[in-house]
């Protein structure tokens, strides 16, 4: 009985020695976190990379160019989207 307590102890010493001790509430998170965006203002905004993008905002991924334009209904669930098309008033830019 007292063998299996001074395993069971060394054990959870050596558990204890091997995780790192974090501060509470103190630090980044694991992970970014994309600002809240309220649901009325949806409609104005587009989500790349837990980043957000204005209308007409471009971006280059490889060799083709998106624009983040409005929605057109509710097709696409009344949210701005990236587009690699061509719009009547944004421009795709021109990706090397």
């Amino acid at each position: 009985m007292r063998v299996t307590l001074v395993t069971l102890a060394a054990a959870v010493a050596a558990l204890a020695a091997a995780t790192p001790a974090r501060a509470q509430g103190g630090g980044a998170p694991p992970f970014e976190l994309v600002p809240p965006i309220p649901p009325a203002d949806l409609p104005n905004y587009c989500v790349y990379e837990n980043r957000v993008y204005s209308l007409g905002a471009g971006l280059c991924l490889g060799r083709t160019g998106y624009t983040c334009v409005p929605p057109t209904g509710p097709t696409t669930g009344n949210r701005a989207f990236w587009t690699g098309k061509d719009d009547q008033v944004f421009t795709r830019p021109q990706c090397p």
